[in-house]
């Protein structure tokens, strides 16, 4: 993590710090753009936990992600539903809506070019004990929002990403927490320019592959956020 970020935890470049920026510097914009997102967060206030500057700008994963956002008492629940070493959520924040006494929570994922929607896949073992647990906890994702003609293996693979986001998502919802997975679109940055024409085509691109074409996805959806400048993010224009 040095050669992406300073000593401060402050990113250089890509979504990293885009993130960091618009959570830190630019928050209502932010807010505003998932209030308008999720019709049912239209009157929410959002506390973010993380990535936060007076933290080092820290992201959690695993129990410390559940300890950030107040729910550290499901960690055992956790365990059994994912093996250790699960997302490494790029943003989080608790969530507060008028006239309800239960807080949410808000998973967000930053991403600048589509490539990032792709990676090399789970890194769990074939038949062993962490991929057996995550392909029945991905089984159990893909029933829930009904996609077919894909196997929990067929998740497994390049947009492993995307799934296991997707299944914590499930899993805190069936859990009776109000759960929100937003993916934070940044446009036009220089790590790899990208306008929401191309995001739009890219997204639908990834759900056919993903078996997700056609299907409404309760609690997830993304916002588009116009790149800043890492003078910016520091203190400066």
């Amino acid at each position: 993590m040095a050669d992406r970020t300073d000593e401060n935890g402050a990113a250089y470049a890509g979504s990293q710090l885009q993130t960091q920026l618009y959570v830190n510097r630019r928050t209502q914009t932010l807010d505003n753009a998932i209030r308008e997102t999720f019709p049912e967060l239209a009157d929410a206030s959002f506390q973010w936990r993380s990535p936060l500057a007076a933290d080092g700008y820290a992201e959690y994963w695993d129990r410390t992600f559940l300890e950030a956002v107040g729910l550290g008492h499901h960690a055992a629940d956790l365990q059994a539903f994912w093996p250790r070493g699960g997302p490494h959520w790029d943003a989080l924040a608790v969530v507060s809506v008028p006239g309800s006494t239960r807080p949410g929570v808000l998973l967000g994922e930053g991403k600048s070019y589509p490539g990032e929607l792709y990676g090399g896949g789970s890194q769990a073992k074939p038949k062993s004990m962490s991929r057996a647990l995550i392909e029945k906890s991905l089984a159990r994702t893909q029933k829930r929002i009904g996609v077919t003609g894909k196997t929990p293996a067929d998740w497994c693979g390049p947009l492993y990403q995307n799934a296991n986001r997707l299944a914590h998502l499930c899993w805190l919802r069936d859990l009776g927490i109000r759960a929100w997975l937003v993916h934070l679109l940044f446009l036009d940055d220089p790590h790899g320019p990208t306008t929401a024409a191309q995001w739009t085509s890219a997204l639908e691109k990834a759900d056919q592959e993903f078996g997700l074409d056609g299907l409404n996805v309760p609690a997830a959806g993304h916002v588009f956020l116009p790149a800043r400048t890492r003078e910016e993010l520091l203190g400066g224009a």
